[in-house]
């Protein structure tokens, strides 16, 4: 099999520009002088926007941006909340199969190439969805939204940081969580208002052409693998003048994906990260049934999500410091407990401090979450096959999401409340709680 040639060198532009890709990988003579031309600053700054960027890219992917889109696909559609939901459930599923591959193609060709092509197959799934005309294409829709928005997009963004940064990760990733924050707060009310005013499937269309128009070309012309892509060195590290820089990795632990499947902290990190996005999805899905159940109403419902993504920015920066700081397994636990808190509050509080109650302790466990989740693997078990290790973590992660809405719903059909279903939810996460204080770093492999 032939292998892809390499990234061709960008040019240059007005304003800021990219600097070369690598140079190939043949050693130059000792005379010739280096030709990747490093930059002034350190590129690494450009691209935490653009994971940012990646980040808040996954919303028309994530149950809370379907969310808003529901209403108007049951009724254009014909389906009832039990057909949506079936719908979202089988996606979810078959979203999941995809990602293994993806995180190692990452690992094989370099993070550019896979996140551009994940790019222009999330303004596909966007166009696909906008025009569903029944069960099967809709599905096939929901699909391609979860497995290259939720999924595939999410793995790009947070192995970008991990590949450009090392003593700073965890402030980095809480920027990029901030940002995200500040996406949830703002993009869910932008596809109401455009809902409202276009329809569903106009909306749909209009973001995924953006993504092709807009995101697209700009990763083309500014996206970078790593940094010695630009004849740098992470973090922003002197630069090393031999042509061999380009092919030495990143100090540190260095496990395959089969070596960190035998350590403990593996599969509790990957068990953490799967519940949470269980039992998230299962309260984000059903968010207003379940505040009309506590006798609120579904504008307290939306304004919730204001407050949850305030809380939730304020601990991805504060929790990015800690992430620097503080043994990791410590945020592992933490963010299995704020939720179970969560959860607490929902069972035992009505009114709106219940409401406000469960939205701050969603924020601030989603907040660690992030914070564990965009460092803890890339510390743990090094960046050499981190594709593969943190694929295997969605692939689960995604495959566990749609169980969520499926026990709520079981609970609600089955004795008209959702205090059994939000039991399970509070009886694994306090078990969850307890498991992430033995996540401590493993031992470098033999």
């Amino acid at each position: 099999m032939s292998r892809l040639a390499p990234d061709p060198p960008a040019e240059a532009a007005p304003g800021l520009s990219p600097p070369h890709a690598p140079a190939p990988a043949e050693r130059a003579p000792a005379a010739a002088p280096d030709q990747r031309a490093a930059p002034g600053y350190y590129y690494g700054w450009v691209m935490l926007p653009l994971a940012t960027l990646l980040q808040i890219g996954t919303i028309p992917g994530q149950t809370f941006g379907v969310a808003v889109f529901n209403p108007s696909i049951r009724e254009s559609l014909g389906l009832s909340h039990s057909g949506l939901s079936t719908c979202y459930l089988v996606a979810c599923l078959l979203a999941a199969t995809p990602l293994t591959t993806i995180g190692a193609l990452m690992d094989r060709y370099g993070l550019r190439r896979v996140t551009l092509g994940v790019v222009a197959l999330v303004g596909l799934g966007c166009v696909a969805t906008s025009q569903a005309v029944g069960v099967v294409s809709l599905t096939a829709g929901f699909f391609l939204l979860r497995a290259f928005g939720q999924g595939a997009l999410s793995l790009a963004a947070s192995n970008t940081l991990a590949m450009w940064f090392e003593r700073r990760l965890g402030f980095v990733s809480g920027c990029l969580g901030a940002g995200m924050a500040g996406g949830i707060a703002v993009m869910p009310a932008l596809y109401l208002y455009s809902i409202n005013q276009i329809g569903w499937r106009a909306t749909y269309a209009a973001i995924g052409v953006a993504t092709w128009l807009v995101i697209l070309p700009l990763f083309v012309w500014l996206y970078r693998n790593q940094p010695s892509d630009v004849g740098q060195r992470i973090d922003g590290g002197p630069s090393e003048d031999d042509s061999t820089a380009h092919a030495k990795p990143p100090a540190g632990p260095s496990f395959t994906l089969r070596e960190a499947m035998r350590t403990r902290a593996y599969w509790i990190a990957l068990a953490v990260t799967a519940m949470y996005g269980m039992v998230a999805t299962g309260l984000f899905f059903n968010l207003v049934p379940l505040f009309e159940w506590r006798g609120l109403s579904a504008e307290a419902a939306a304004g919730s999500m204001a407050v949850f993504a305030g809380a939730m920015a304020y601990m991805q920066l504060q929790g990015g410091w800690l992430a620097d700081r503080a043994p990791l397994h410590y945020l592992v636990s933490g963010c299995m407990a704020f939720q179970l808190l969560g959860v607490l509050a929902l069972i035992t509080t009505g009114g709106w401090l219940g409401s406000l109650a469960f939205a701050l302790a969603l924020g601030v466990g989603q907040g660690m979450l992030a914070a564990f989740g965009n460092t803890l693997w890339a510390r743990y078990f090094g960046r050499a096959a981190l594709g593969k290790i943190r694929s295997s973590v969605w692939t689960t992660n995604i495959a566990a999401c749609p169980l969520g809405p499926v026990i709520l719903s079981a609970s609600y059909d089955g004795t008209g409340s959702f205090s059994l279903g939000l039991g399970v939810f509070a009886a694994l996460l306090a078990c969850a709680a307890g498991a992430g204080l033995l996540a401590t770093r493993p031992a470098p492999p033999l």
